[in-house]
């Protein structure tokens, strides 16, 4: 009898071996870039890309979001779940599913739209957009500040700087239209 594995073993070895590496692949995936973007995420991306060409030095938020919001709070990188609640002004149950949070690359746009009823009970509507920093546009906060709301009237303002290639030469703050 040979000691030597044969070819069939050898090959299911390596199925597991190559199957263990799904998990660590998810683990890199979610922990390095923030998760998958969602489709929702991709357009309103690709929308707020396009109106940044257009040049203008503000922007409505409204027509790049196709779901209903009556509020848009931007939120830096490295919150707690303290500090979004503060900003959001809610208690946000689902604060651990933004997993780009802690990444300094990104910031986020939080849609929300008014409590209402649902099967389940009553329920808040949000949608959560990250923005990377270097590919799309940073974000400009008043001082102090860890975020800021403005309403659906509201407007992005837009400053423009010279930024090396790879980096984004858009600087983003939210204006309410309350501040006009």
């Amino acid at each position: 009898m040979s000691a030597k594995p044969s070819k069939s073993f050898l090959k299911f070895v390596g199925l597991m071996a190559l199957l263990s590496l799904a998990p660590v692949s998810m683990y890199i995936i979610y922990t390095r870039t923030g998760g998958p973007a969602s489709d929702k995420e991709q357009k309103f991306q690709k929308n707020l890309r396009y109106a940044f060409m257009r040049g203008e030095d503000a922007i409505d938020l409204a027509p790049l979001a196709d779901w209903p919001y009556i509020k848009v709070c931007a939120l830096d990188s490295g919150l707690t779940h303290d500090e979004v609640t503060k900003v959001l002004g809610f208690d946000y149950q689902y604060f651990d599913q933004m997993n780009w949070l802690h990444l300094a690359g990104f910031w986020t746009l939080v849609f929300v739209d008014v409590e209402r009823e649902a099967s389940w009970g009553m329920a808040r509507p949000v949608t959560t957009i990250r923005i990377p920093r270097k590919d799309l546009a940073d974000l400009k906060l008043p001082a102090g500040a860890k975020g800021t709301c403005i309403t659906h009237d509201g407007r992005a303002e837009i400053e423009r700087h010279a930024a090396p290639v790879g980096e984004s030469p858009v600087t983003v703050s939210l204006v309410d239209a309350r501040q006009d």
